[in-house]
């Protein structure tokens, strides 16, 4: 996998919904994950150079979406990857005693960062609706990029970055898996 392969949109400012399109509007939620799932339509909309998103599902081989801290991130590769994730947290504290429920006995360090990381994988795997994230195993937790593996023996690519708005993670599912 190539990384630089790897494109980018982020949007920080959701579309309108009168921009939406019909299947755009039949998918529009109500509450609280309105303003999130506006946000990352205008991102995929950047993204994707698209005016309607509703045929993009997820998971996906080639786009990923993430929205945190007011902004969303949409991601694209056209490799031969199975799958590809990115996620994105803001900084928070994360409370030690909830790593039990995320990582394997060797996967210690940064929590929020270990967060991403499986949440990348869990978006990355393409039959992902029975998946929990110690379903994933990092290889080496302190490298800001690296291997890991699934359950079923599925290998994937990931790498982290520091940003000013939290940590930001992309993974790829193997294609070979």
């Amino acid at each position: 996998m190539r990384w630089a392969d790897v494109e980018l949109a982020v949007a920080t400012a959701p579309v309108a919904v009168d921009d939406l399109m019909a299947g755009e509007l039949a998918r529009l939620p109500d509450g609280l994950r309105r303003h999130d799932w506006l946000l990352g339509r205008a991102a995929l909309k950047a993204l994707l150079g698209i005016a309607d998103t509703s045929s993009v599902m997820f998971p996906n081989r080639s786009v990923s979406l993430t929205h945190s801290t007011g902004l969303a991130v949409a991601a694209r590769c056209d490799g031969p990857q199975a799958g590809l994730g990115v996620d994105l947290e803001g900084w928070q504290v994360i409370d030690p005693r909830a790593a039990r429920f995320y990582l394997h006995a060797h996967e210690r360090g940064d929590l929020l960062r270990l967060w991403t990381v499986k949440e990348a994988l869990f978006k990355a795997t393409p039959d992902n609706d029975t998946a929990v994230f110690l379903d994933y195993e990092v290889d080496d937790p302190d490298a800001l990029g690296g291997a890991a593996r699934d359950r079923h023996g599925r290998t994937f690519e990931y790498v982290s970055r520091r940003r000013p708005e939290g940590w930001l993670t992309l993974a790829v599912c193997d294609a070979a898996a």
